[in-house]
């Protein structure tokens, strides 16, 4: 009887996975997740970086051991309850980086003399900026203190047309600039107000958000344009508890949620507290019988949250999160 026998049949791989299943998993996935599924094999590679991700917990970018060197930073999950070190992260760049906003998992920094990088930590791709001169502040101006927010309003990995926007100080007043991929320099966004405190980006366009408390928003498909704006709420009787003084500040906030909600929140500061909570005055400080100081440290005493009503163009104030939470800084 003859010796019968199969032919040898290769099977399949996950490699060969169809697309369509595999950008489905890829929209279910943490980031962290993601950047593995990258590295199994070079059509998922190609895969994780045209799937949209599904909506992801920041992180948040701590200060370095005194043992790491100036190239190394520490990132915490807050998803998996982890901290991950990441050496060398921005070799070349300097011995004192600054960070000014980050978006879609990019980092807006400053190298030492103050150029600007867009700069991706997990992919190490960085993308150099023009230097957005001012006569009036001298290099460690720039890098400290004259840009106070950037932010980018797509995703430079997938879109070869980002733009970066950014908060800038100049002459006592906080105002806005931006950078379009493939232009020589920054452009100042004419016709806006002249005092900005928060920016976010919201369906590819500019959120902006005033000291007055209103926001405009900026499209930037061809030329930059105002397509809405949005008056100041009327705030609760609450906030009467809080007069502006110099014992009590206030800061502002626009938040983009995971439900694609933009939130405006006021946050009100005791900017002396006493050991019982109380807001103090800052002559409790220091009575005639002290030789040095009282330390009475800032302490948020409220905050206030609105969500946006995008058909009526107005706030909603809010009186819980539910299931959400917001990082403020």
């Amino acid at each position: 009887m003859p010796n019968m026998t199969h032919p040898h049949k290769k099977g399949r791989t996950i490699s060969d996975l169809p697309t369509e299943v595999l950008d489905i998993i890829l929209t279910k996935l943490p980031f962290v997740d993601t950047i593995r599924s990258s590295a199994v094999c070079s059509s998922w590679n190609s895969a994780t970086t045209q799937a949209p991700l599904c909506p992801q917990t920041p992180w948040l970018m701590l200060p370095s051991d005194q043992e790491d060197d100036f190239t190394t930073r520490r990132f915490f999950n807050l998803a998996e309850n982890k901290v991950y070190k990441m050496k060398n992260v921005f070799e070349g760049l300097g011995n004192d980086v600054w960070c000014v906003g980050s978006s879609h998992g990019w980092l807006v920094i400053l190298d030492d003399e103050a150029n600007p990088h867009l700069f991706n930590p997990f992919s190490r791709v960085q993308i150099q900026l023009p230097l957005f001169t001012n006569e009036l502040a001298n290099v460690n101006n720039l890098r400290k203190s004259f840009i106070t927010k950037a932010i980018l309003l797509a995703d430079p990995s997938r879109s070869n047309d980002f733009v970066v926007v950014m908060i800038y100080d100049y002459d006592f007043a906080s105002r806005l600039a931006f950078y379009k991929q493939g232009d020589k320099t920054w452009t100042k966004l004419v016709g806006a107000n002249q005092d900005y405190c928060d920016i976010i980006c919201h369906d590819n366009q500019l959120y902006a958000l005033a000291d007055n408390r209103s926001v405009e928003v900026w499209e930037f498909q061809s030329s930059p344009t105002k397509i809405m704006s949005i008056e100041p709420s009327i705030l609760p009787k609450d906030v009467d508890k809080f007069p502006r003084n110099n014992n009590i500040s206030t800061k502002f906030y626009l938040v983009k949620t995971s439900n694609d909600d933009v939130l405006f929140i006021e946050r009100f500061i005791g900017n002396f507290v006493n050991a019982q909570g109380l807001v103090v005055d800052e002559s409790y400080l220091l009575s005639s019988d002290d030789t040095q100081p009282l330390v009475c440290p800032y302490r948020t005493k409220m905050f206030f949250v609105f969500k946006l009503d995008f058909k009526q163009k107005r706030w909603e104030k809010m009186e819980s999160l539910k299931d959400q939470s917001v990082f403020l800084g």
